[in-house]
């Protein structure tokens, strides 16, 4: 039963991939408009083996099971900071691309790229994921005010320097040490919106340079195309690794932001 239930999984998220349904529906589509219904049986075949290479994908079969919520990636008018916002855009815009190009490519291409496609999907989730987390980020420190905190606690380190009655004076450096401390707590949140950013960029750049990519193995024999195709696969993948590794320390940043 469990085996079943698992396999239902696999198949209905493959079924309902974004790129195999734009597949069937360009065919449909296309098959509408000319009057050539051979055509929608092409892409009803088309459709069947991108399936086909999902389930049977040992990577795909993971992605569904690993019990990972998946994360859709927010509408940009949501969001507060237009930093992140913008990087949003960039990143739907830079998929939306990558799916149109999918559609227009040879089916031999398209079966090639299942790898590489599997990697942006995963990049889309990373993107929707470090999109929420600068977002909190953001809004966070748009409540302080860093330049008050920073003199407050210079201002308690003079005075701590300045009291004559020992008692005092240590009471002073405890409040300027708490201070200091709550001052480079905002700094490392600065930073790590900044480097949430330089990420969110960075997945928008990777997926900008699929669709050219792509356009570029139609013009390759099948040995130069699956070399390529690896090649923009493993690349895809190491970000993927870095970026997990770069959430996992964000989740921890943002779990004990005030």
């Amino acid at each position: 039963m469990a085996k079943r239930s698992a396999f239902n999984r696999v198949m209905g998220r493959a079924a309902r991939g974004p790129v195999n349904l734009g597949v069937l529906g360009a065919s449909l589509v296309g098959a509408a408009a000319l009057g050539l219904w051979p055509l929608a049986a092409i892409g009803g075949a088309a459709y069947a083996a991108l399936v086909a290479s999902d389930v049977t994908s040992a990577a795909f079969r993971r992605r569904v099971l690993s019990g990972r919520t998946v994360v859709a990636l927010p509408e940009p008018e949501t969001l507060a900071d237009p930093e992140v916002r913008a990087a949003v855009s960039a990143i739907r815009a830079a998929r939306l691309e990558v799916d149109r190009v999918i559609t227009s490519i040879p089916e031999r291409v398209q079966r090639n790229v299942r790898g590489a496609l599997a990697a942006i999907e995963e990049l889309e989730q990373h993107g929707a994921a470090l999109a929420g987390r600068g977002e909190e980020l953001s809004r966070y420190l748009a409540s302080v005010d860093v330049p008050a905190a920073t003199a407050s606690a210079s201002a308690l380190g003079l005075r701590a320097a300045a009291a004559s009655d020992p008692a005092a004076q240590g009471d002073y450096e405890h409040a300027a040490a708490a201070a200091l401390e709550r001052v480079q707590a905002l700094r490392d949140i600065g930073a790590a919106r900044e480097r949430t950013l330089a990420h969110l960029a960075r997945i928008a750049s990777a997926m900008q340079g699929v669709p050219p990519k792509l356009v570029r193995l139609r013009a390759l024999d099948d040995a130069a195309s699956d070399a390529l195709t690896d090649s923009v696969g493993s690349e895809l993948q190491r970000m993927n690794i870095d970026l997990r590794a770069f959430e996992d320390t964000l989740q921890a940043l943002t779990e004990v932001t005030p």
